[in-house]
């Protein structure tokens, strides 16, 4: 006989395994789906607070709220009483009234080893991608291949948990690489700029040898 009637208690304690197994990988997959969210938010918008109207100054990258919900991003090219000029991704000035805005927020300035302002721009014209694609694809395999372990050793007999995790651990191991990465670029681009400045200066500083000065060395 190929198949036989299980006894009641027999089906209902499968029953209860597989609700058990079910609510578990339901808490697995909650926990990751909100640990993605959570840390994704506070990667994106820790790094650009709120500051008001006065304190923005030249060369700073805003992002500006307007009272209508409209946003506006760029880099200041004047601060005045009345109104802040920016510098828009297409190289075009835009005038911001000051009454028309409800919120300013200002990723954190950046100087130069003489104290003078970086801007965006500058910062971007010389930025590669060499470590965010590094980072990204290194860091990729590493966090895919790490979940994969993990989540072999979390949902034995549960191929769900598996996938949950390898996919949820992979994916925000994944993104943490690729921030890292762009930030080691932004990094590198900025120490350029540095070098390109102090360059310049120790160019401007040295005193040009001219045939005035050849004419006193050879009187002495």
């Amino acid at each position: 006989m190929l198949f036989r009637r299980l006894p009641f208690w027999h089906i209902s304690h499968v029953d209860t395994d597989l609700f058990v197994l079910s609510r578990e990988v339901f808490m697995v997959k909650s926990k990751i789906i909100l640990s993605v969210i959570v840390l994704t938010g506070l990667t994106g918008c820790a790094k650009r607070p709120y500051i008001h109207f006065e304190e923005a100054e030249p060369s700073n990258f805003l992002e500006i709220i307007l009272q209508n919900g409209e946003k506006i991003q760029g880099t200041v090219m004047k601060s005045e009483p009345h109104q802040l000029v920016l510098l828009a991704s297409q190289n075009s000035a835009i005038s911001v009234p000051k009454n028309t805005i409800r919120l300013i927020r200002r990723k954190p300035p950046v100087y130069d080893q003489f104290g003078r302002g970086i801007s965006e721009e500058e910062i971007q014209s010389v930025k590669t991608s060499k470590n965010t694609v590094i980072y990204t694809l290194g860091g990729g395999v590493l966090s895919f291949g790490s979940s994969f372990f993990l989540g072999s050793m979390l949902g034995k007999e549960s191929g769900n948990v598996l996938a949950a995790t390898t996919l949820g651990f992979g994916t925000l191991g994944t993104f943490m690489f690729f921030r890292a990465g762009r930030a080691m670029d932004r990094r590198e681009a900025i120490r350029t700029v540095n070098d390109i400045r102090l360059s310049s200066e120790h160019k401007r500083d040295r005193k040009p040898f001219t045939a005035h000065d050849s004419r006193e060395n050879n009187e002495e």
